[in-house]
């Protein structure tokens, strides 16, 4: 879908946005959906919006096809361009976020001022955190290591993280290295199988000049048995992408923001609450223990057996008999 904004309409998205944040679900399907997009103890993984500004070049849609492909299937792209602009406005961009319901995005640009401009950036509670604008000085796209890398990996394997150079040297390359590993995380897992490693993504970066540099490669790994035989032998194949990038206009997250974005929740909070007089064994299921006062059953309404009913004629004729003889005793 094609999204146009003016400047005059920017207040009717904004509008439109505090709409969608007090929307109520009237269907069991759209109460589904937002019971999924409210907090959880347990994050669900994190989706990728890529996205493309008025004005591409090739190198651009390259890098964010390969950017999408890397994050299947946590990511969703938009082939069609969009008027954006999220350094002077991150209203319409908030709100593709989260009518896809989606807290990392790619946004690619080219124009003659900033050419092959790339812009990663984190959402938290469907607004802004952060950004990074970053210039792509060289890019090598998937289809050129079609030879190369023989079958390449699994689609939607965990990859290794690597980050190796001047990280910690710059406030700028620290920030950034927590937006990488948000990026190219995917889901979490409480334990890997060596075997199962099968893509190795590494980020080298150098903090010499005014702008940071930060290589993106990445690998498929296979292991063989080694000469030694005492470890498997680790053979790297590039897969591509391999991309040069160039750190330019950043914004920071505010304090108050990033705080509320970190904080975790409480241990007592994860565990389950104990419900009193319940209990749970395999055998019965689930019990419950009721108290109950004591009763009169003295005055309990009970249902008598017909045997110990009196007749009907009886109680007819000593009805009879006793009103006949309360009437002579009033002529008395």
């Amino acid at each position: 879908r094609r999204w146009v904004f003016a400047l005059g309409q920017r207040w009717v998205f904004a509008v439109s946005l505090c709409e969608m944040e007090s929307k109520r679900a009237k269907t069991a399907r759209g109460r589904r959906i937002l019971a999924r997009r409210e907090p959880q103890l347990v994050e669900n993984p994190k989706r990728m919006l890529v996205l493309r500004g008025q004005k591409t070049s090739a190198l651009v849609n390259d890098v964010l096809r390969d950017l999408f492909m890397m994050g299947k299937p946590h990511s969703v792209h938009f082939k069609r361009h969009n008027a954006v602009h999220p350094f002077e406005d991150i209203t319409p961009l908030e709100f593709l976020a989260q009518k896809n319901d989606t807290s990392l995005f790619a946004f690619g640009t080219h124009s003659k001022k900033r050419p092959h401009h790339l812009v990663l950036g984190r959402m938290f509670d469907s607004h802004l955190l952060d950004m990074y604008e970053l210039a792509i000085q060289r890019a090598q796209s998937m289809a050129h290591f079609v030879i190369a890398a023989r079958g390449g990996a699994s689609a939607e394997s965990k990859p290794l993280l690597l980050f190796h150079g001047e990280w910690e040297n710059s406030p700028t390359l620290a920030s950034l290295k927590g937006l990488l590993l948000d990026f190219f995380l995917l889901q979490r897992a409480a334990a890997i199988s060596p075997i199962g490693i099968e893509r190795v993504v590494v980020f080298t970066a150098s903090s010499g000049g005014d702008h940071p540099q930060v290589l993106l490669r990445h690998y498929a790994g296979t292991l063989k048995k080694s000469a030694e035989g005492t470890s498997p032998f680790v053979d790297l194949r590039e897969i591509g992408p391999s991309i040069d990038l160039q750190v330019r206009r950043v914004q920071q997250p505010a304090p108050e923001l990033l705080k509320e974005a970190m904080r975790h929740a409480t241990v007592s909070s994860s565990a389950p609450k104990k419900t009193k007089n319940v209990t749970h064994s395999k055998l019965a299921g689930r019990q419950g223990r009721l108290h109950v006062p004591r009763q009169d059953l003295s005055s309990m309404a009970t249902a008598k057996m017909k045997g110990l009913r009196p007749p009907k004629r009886a109680a007819k004729a000593s009805a009879e008999a006793d009103g006949a003889a309360a009437r002579k005793k009033a002529k008395r």
